[in-house]
């Protein structure tokens, strides 16, 4: 009778071990599980507020495919993007829908659709507020590096987004595709800058 007695509480003791192991296991998941989330949530919210401060700002770029290489100035404000390039000297002005192209050296002008071009991902990268939203993320080495695999002008592109972490900064941008690879890093951040009238303008305007 004891020995039966004994055999009954020890499969008690098992089966209450059983249940304690399960009830942690099941609390350290939601624990990771939420913290990821609401890790995921603070990146996502501090990267849509970095970039809604972004108007009137300015920076350095430095442009790679492999090949060659260029350097210029990018700037911001109310939903246009203007990037000036040197040696050549030309600009490139972007809004929601449309672009245009100049080159100061032959006087020309082109005028296209951003909805259907490369540049696109630049107007997405810094003046869409949902952008960052649907990409997947990591932290590693004091770096956020957000990853996407997206079609552009019937290419598969592997996008590739870096900002340093603290503080918060874009440092470069990756688009990668099967024959071809853009590199762009940016340096010498400044913000709340003072743009003549006009300098986002379409229309273009030579400088003499």
């Amino acid at each position: 009778m004891e020995l039966f007695q004994k055999q009954i509480t020890q499969a008690k003791d098992k089966f209450l071990k059983k249940q304690i192991n399960l009830i942690i296991f099941t609390v350290l998941f939601f624990i990771i599980f939420f913290s990821k989330s609401l890790t995921g949530e603070e990146v996502n919210s501090n990267i849509e507020k970095y970039f809604k401060n972004l108007n009137y700002f300015s920076s350095k770029f430095i442009q790679s495919n492999g090949t060659t290489l260029d350097e210029g100035f990018v700037y911001i404000k109310d939903n246009k993007i203007r990037l000036d390039y040197f040696n050549p000297e030309r600009t490139l002005k972007i809004s929601k829908k449309k672009g245009v192209y100049i080159n100061h050296d032959l006087k020309e002008e082109e005028f296209f659709s951003a909805e259907k071009n490369i540049v696109k991902i630049f107007y997405d990268i810094f003046l869409d507020d949902k952008f960052f939203s649907s990409l997947l993320f990591k932290i590693n080495n004091g770096e956020i590096v957000f990853e996407k695999n997206i079609q552009i002008e019937s290419k598969n592109t592997n996008l590739k987004i870096f900002f340093e972490n603290k503080p918060l900064l874009l440092r470069k941008i990756i688009a990668e595709s099967q024959n071809e690879i853009i590199l762009i890093s940016f340096n010498g951040h400044s913000y709340n800058n003072v743009f003549d009238k006009g300098f986002f303008s379409f229309a273009p305007i030579y400088p003499n």
